[in-house]
């Protein structure tokens, strides 16, 4: 133990280590715990050590003193001994008959006559003095334990400093490892118990000249001993659940775990080391592998959860301790990742075993609640956890997927079809009637209805295993076992009879009732003949095989009445979205009711227009997940169409929230959307198309754009030549085809840019070369049908550029139709393949040239536009503000522009300049400008007028009428203080100075 007089503790100073202090207090924590329970059980266990070995000294030292005695000569037996060995030399040649000389000759012939001791005495003391000296050694080597142990501590607690405690705590740890003090520490025992087999060796050899009887005895005693200290040494070698274990334990596992990474690989020391105690536990610490075992996934391991748990279940009597464990179940089950799987087998276990029935417990723990006894906080808390407990329990409900048993499976991945379901050891829990609980209530009954039609679908794939393996019997000529089929038909239809659509489920086919065949089976007493079975199982079979047609029906119900459900609730339901993916889980668009679904659709399309919250809701998410649906529906009358589309306008009108109307059509089918919204302004009444033409011009406006990548749709519908014939009336007409023009270029701008239109075009044009005859070829067909939206695309772009006059060299020309692929004959296919390959070379040399028109395109586009807002005045396009700055934020032109083009944009900037100017009441900047100078604002500070010197500028009259457009600005704008840069003024300065700069054009434009 280190004193004062080792002199005094030095201190470094560690200057910019304070910041640390936090982290390093952490690591104290921690090393402080692990480092101070070390010692602790270091100092503990040598005590107990200490007292042992000094008992067994002490009785091991009377046994030495005994024993010792036999190792030098006894001197009156000497004495004696040699008196008669005198006298037997004096009568050598006569035979002794007086008694005294026959004692002599015995003597002469003892032991005790001062010969060396004999083997027995010898082995005796050696083995007790070597026991002696281990003992005493182990108790030395525990004394100094405990005495290292106490300095170390004392070390760690010197000084104050977090950082410097830390770097002590780290210096001392890694010093006890280094200089392998565990081992150290293991040997102690080690030594004890070898000195107490010592003792037993002795104990039998003294015990030999004193008692063969007792000597074998206690022979018999230590080999029964050495046997179990033996096994005790190797169980924990084979089985490392056996608690069970020795010093010597410890050496033999290193000893084989040595010789284990000897014959491993060569691999550099450490690699090998890593990779091996990855592959095998064996190759580890004993420690390390015992944790291994205990954590691993496993069989074993599941079932020994299941056993800790069930244990925990059975001891949790009072609500109050059972509570937190249902709290635990969703954390189990669900995680921040999502589903977890590595607890079902578990959850389970605890819900099927006898013994604890977890599910029969949370409906107790629910009940509880309406005793009357809990305080109100209590008792929501506790509703809460337990409805959040079951709605994660009927997550776990899946139809499941069929497996091989032969191969070695995931066991994370979906388990095969059960009809045991999680739920189903919930019968009827009692519903809770407070506020906050409700919205928990349509997602746990959507998910009850799930978990019955998973165990349905569980039911009839065990049945038809069962029916599969009755006619393989019935084919080797033997009667088959029809009894446990029978049960599991009667669970079928049991589970069948709490279905709510237990109607869609059919049981019946060919005036053959399953119901009746069960009964029928049950009822028959005489033994059945081999034909009647092989009829019996062919009905079965019948109707089983047309079972399982109707559950894509039911599944579409079980969906459409949550959300039907939860139109009735003021927020969002518990987990919307997670309940309605599950519900969705492998739905195919067959058998959807689109009576439920319109009607579902339209009341939230109602709900969501009434609130007019700026913010995203619960309808808007409904409504999101329904339209999918009432898209793929079919058989829907003219009635429930309109329906659908009457109520879609009115959404998209009044719901005022853009956010809002993007969630609701993100996962919708946008061309499907678009196509419904236009094809009612030639069906709808002529007092809905103006509701139908804003509607258009609001969905027009959340297609995406350069300039627009917030709240907006992430695609764009289907444009082809047709996309601009639509006919919205006034004021819309204007604002909504100058949107979709820039739409429309925008689209292509996209796909040209991405390559996607050139690498499409690239892989058909590869195919159709590549296949020279007829062929139905899956990478033809496949390149061909996605050609056609490009081709539409395409064809759109090339017959808006048509109704502009653009610069370019060469003319553009109309892209004539993709010819369609409906060939059989091989000198049809020949033409068909010459047509195709001009038509792809024709388009891919358009691309291009398309390509350098764009910029000039966009500036005839917002010139048309603001033509229309200068024809009629005072009136505007709808929105035409919101139009021109989504026309003019991309309106940019870096060579001269066509000179029709750049007079119209000139004289419709002009007239709009001339009615802000009669329509102002003073010459200064309204605190709110009106609409006219708001569209002139978005002129003058779009890209168009950003590079100095205006290079798309050059014909005389346009600048002309630029330059009287611009003074006319100048003065109603012109500030009557002193303005910052970037105000309208400053801008008009600037552009007048670059329109005065302007040279004449050095040549005619064409």
């Amino acid at each position: 133990m280190e004193n004062s007089s080792e002199g005094p503790i030095p201190v470094v100073d560690t200057p910019g280590d304070e910041p640390c202090a936090k982290i390093w207090s952490v690591y104290i924590s921690e090393a402080e715990k692990y480092d101070k329970a070390l010692a602790d059980s270091w100092r503990g266990n040598m005590n107990g050590m200490l007292i042992f070995a000094g008992l067994f000294s002490a009785i091991l030292t009377s046994f030495i003193i005994q024993s010792y005695q036999t190792l030098q000569p006894n001197v009156q037996s000497l004495s004696l001994a040699c008196i008669a060995q005198q006298l037997a030399n004096a009568n050598k040649s006569a035979i002794p008959t007086d008694p005294c000389e026959q004692l002599a000759i015995a003597l002469s012939a003892s032991p005790l006559s001062g010969a060396s001791p004999s083997g027995a005495p010898l082995a005796c003391n050696i083995l007790w003095f070597i026991s002696l000296g281990l003992s005493l050694t182990s108790a030395l080597t525990a004394t100094l334990v405990d005495e290292w142990a106490r300095t170390f501590i004392q070390k760690t607690e010197m000084l104050p400093s977090p950082v410097k405690r830390a770097r002590i705590f780290a210096f001392l740890y890694y010093g006890l490892q280094r200089f392998r003090m565990h081992a150290v520490v293991g040997l102690i025992p080690f030594l004890l118990h070898l000195s107490l087999l010592f003792f037993f060796g002795g104990l039998v050899a003294f015990l030999i000249d004193v008692n063969k009887i007792v000597a074998y005895v206690a022979v018999a005693l230590l080999i029964i001993i050495v046997v179990l200290y033996s096994t005790m040494t190797v169980l924990p070698l084979i089985d490392l659940q056996c608690p069970y274990r020795t010093p010597a334990s410890i050496l033999l596992w290193n000893v084989r775990r040595y010789f284990l990474r000897q014959l491993s690989p060569h691999q550099p020391k450490k690699e090998a080391e890593n990779d091996s105690e990855k592959k095998s536990p064996y190759l580890s610490s004993m420690v390390s592998a015992m944790i291994h075992e205990a954590t691993f996934r496993s069989i074993p391991r599941e079932e020994r959860d299941t056993r800790a748990l069930a244990w925990t279940m059975k001891s949790l009597a009072d609500d109050d301790e059972l509570e937190p464990f249902v709290e635990g179940i969703p954390s189990a089950i669900w995680g921040p990742q999502g589903r977890r799987r590595k607890y079902d087998n578990l959850i389970r276990g605890l819900l099927s075993n006898p013994e604890v029935l977890l599910g029969s417990r949370i409906e107790h723990l629910m009940v509880s609640c309406e005793s009357g006894l809990l305080e109100p906080v209590v008792k929501s808390r506790r509703e809460i956890s337990c409805l959040k407990a079951i709605w994660c329990l009927g997550m776990m409900s899946e139809k499941g997927k069929d497996r091989d048993p032969s191969q070695n499976l995931d066991p994370l991945a979906p388990p095969p079809p059960d009809p045991v379901q999680p739920l189903n050891f919930l019968r009827g829990f009692l519903s809770p009637k407070s506020p906050s609980t409700a919205r928990y209530l349509p997602s746990i009954a959507a998910l009850a209805d799930w978990n019955n039609l998973c165990s349905m679908y569980g039911h009839i794939r065990q049945i038809t295993i069962s029916l599969q393996s009755c006619e393989a019997v019935l084919t080797e000529g033997r009667f088959p076992d029809l009894k446990n089929l029978r049960l599991q038909l009667e669970e079928f239809l049991a589970e069948r009879r709490r279905c709510k659509w237990a109607y869609l489920v059919p049981i019946s086919y060919r005036e053959q009732n399953l119901d009746e065949l069960s009964r029928e089976l049950e009822a028959h007493a005489e033994p059945l003949t081999l034909k009647a079975v092989s009829d019996w199982i062919r009905n079965v079979s019948q109707i089983i095989n047309i079972i399982p047609i109707c559950f894509n029906s039911v599944q579409c119900r079980v969906l459409l009445s949550f959300l039907q459900q939860c139109t009735d609730l003021d927020g969002a339901p518990y987990e919307f979205d997670l309940t309605v993916q599950t519900l969705q889980t492998g739905l195919e668009p067959v058998g959807i009711p689109a009576g439920l679904a319109v009607a579902t659709f339209c009341e939230n399309t109602q709900k969501a227009v009434q609130i007019k919250s700026p913010h995203i809701t619960h309808y808007d998410t409904v409504i999101g997940t329904l339209l999918p649906w009432v898209d793929k529906a079919n058989g829907m009358g003219i009635r429930m169409v309109e329906q659908v589309n009457d109520s879609g306008m009115e959404y998209i009108n009044k719901r005022g929230s853009n956010e809002a109307i993007c969630r609701a059509l993100r996962d919708s089918n946008l061309t499907r959307v678009w196509e419904r919204i236009t094809s009612r302004l030639e069906t709808c009444r002529p007092d809905l198309l103006g509701d139908y033409s804003k509607a258009i011009w609001h969905l027009a406006s959340l297609f995406p754009g350069l300039s627009t990548p917030d709240a907006r749709l992430s695609d764009w519908p289907h444009f082809t030549p047709s996309t601009l014939s639509i006919s919205p009336t006034a004021p819309y007409t204007a604002s909504v085809i100058a949107l979709l023009k820039a739409h429309i270029l925008n689209a292509f701008d996209k796909a040209y840019q991405s390559k996607e239109l050139h690498s499409h075009l690239q892989a058909l044009d590869i195919q159709i070369t590549a296949n020279e005859r007829p062929s139905a070829s899956g990478s033809l067909m496949m390149e061909i049908r996605r050609i056609e939206n490009d081709w539409g695309l395409i064809t759109a772009i090339c017959s808006l550029f048509l109704q502009f006059p653009t610069m370019g060299t060469r003319p553009l020309q109309l892209l004539q139709p993709f010819p369609p692929y409906t060939i059989q004959t091989y000198h049809a296919y020949r033409d068909w393949r010459m047509q195709a390959l001009d038509a792809v070379k024709t388009a891919t040399e358009l691309l291009p040239r398309l390509d350098k028109r764009m910029e000039e395109a966009r500036l005839a586009i917002a010139t048309e536009f603001m033509q229309a807002c200068s024809v009629d005045i005072p009136a505007l396009p709808y929105n035409a503000v919101e139009t021109f700055d989504n026309l003019s934020t991309n309106l940019f032109v870096s060579r001269p522009a066509h000179r029709d083009n750049q007079r119209n944009f000139a004289f419709a900037f002009r007239s709009l300049a001339d009615t802000l100017r009669s329509l102002a009441d003073t010459p200064t900047i309204s605190p709110e400008p009106g609409p006219h100078s708001r569209i002139l604002q978005a002129a003058i500070n779009s890209p168009l007028f950003n590079e100095p010197g205006l290079p798309w500028l050059d014909d005389s009259t346009a600048l002309s009428a630029f330059q009287s457009a611009v003074r006319t600005l100048q003065e109603r704008f012109r500030p009557t203080v002193a303005v910052e840069d970037g105000s309208p003024s400053r801008r008009l300065d600037d552009i007048g100075n670059w329109l005065d700069l302007k040279l004449p054009p050095a040549h005619p434009l064409a």
